[in-house]
């Protein structure tokens, strides 16, 4: 975790073991939510830790509503935006409030992540092989929370290098500890007030294990066979399909495992 008072959701994301004694470097690739709210500490903390490229998956009316604040280190701020919602510009939060979603199921969360999966697999696959690039380390990626677009591809970069589903699916749910619990305590109140038990909605305030396991599932079934006919890990037949080039995924091990 990176302590930081205007982001609840930052993260270095090295450091799991990724098999044949090897492990994810640290110091390389980070994870966080919305960067509008940074402190000046915030600012010289992540300077400090030489994050030279930004990625950011919100789209046009989440940055006008949220700008980011960053660092003078800052070289790369890359837009890849990543709809995260069902309906337009309207998140399903706010949905919620104006009277147009009542519950939210982790089945539903699953399908928004499969829709986001099949819209912007090319984004993606982008940003892996920025990632993939040395020149770009160390990276930050974030969305607006830090936890469904930036958990989609904090899960791909990770199955990518090699990193086991369960400690992939641990990463995912780190956000309920570092986000999730105090946003949906800041929230209950307010649901209350319009007859919303925060129960029947908190697939979309949380990180539950099931949405990503069933997405991950479905990405095994679809992308777990190349072109060529032979075997590949779901995640990397995807990455492969929507255009990262073979030699980045090459790249990507070489520089981000030790």
């Amino acid at each position: 975790m990176v302590a930081l008072e205007g982001a609840n959701n930052c993260r270095d994301i090295g450091g799991y073991p990724a098999g044949g004694g090897r492990h994810v470097r640290m110091g390389a690739l980070f994870r966080s939510d919305r960067l509008s709210a940074l402190s000046l500490d915030d600012l010289e903390e992540l300077g400090s830790r030489g994050i030279r490229t930004v990625v950011d998956f919100r789209a046009g009316p989440e940055i006008e509503r949220d700008r980011s604040r960053l660092w003078p280190g800052v070289t790369s701020h890359i837009s890849l935006p990543v709809g995260d919602t069902v309906d337009g510009d309207i998140s399903m939060v706010d949905q919620i409030f104006e009277g147009r979603l009542r519950s939210v199921s982790e089945d539903d969360m699953a399908g928004l992540y499969l829709q986001m999966i099949g819209s912007y697999g090319e984004r993606f696959a982008q940003l892996v092989a920025i990632a993939a690039d040395v020149d770009h380390l160390p990276m930050l990626f974030h969305c607006t929370a830090g936890k469904d677009r930036s958990g989609i591809a904090s899960a791909l970069l990770l199955e990518a290098l090699g990193v086991a589903r369960e400690t992939v699916l641990d990463d995912y749910c780190l956000t309920n500890e570092l986000r999730s619990h105090q946003r949906m305590a800041e929230l209950a109140p307010e649901f209350a007030k319009i007859n919303i038990d925060i129960d029947d909605v908190r697939a979309i305030l949380s990180a539950p294990r099931g949405v990503m396991s069933a997405v991950l599932a479905e990405i095994d079934d679809r992308f777990g066979r190349l072109s060529n006919g032979s075997a590949a890990a779901g995640v990397e037949g995807y990455l492969l399909a929507h255009g990262l080039n073979p030699a980045s995924l090459e790249m990507l091990r070489a520089n981000l495992l030790i």
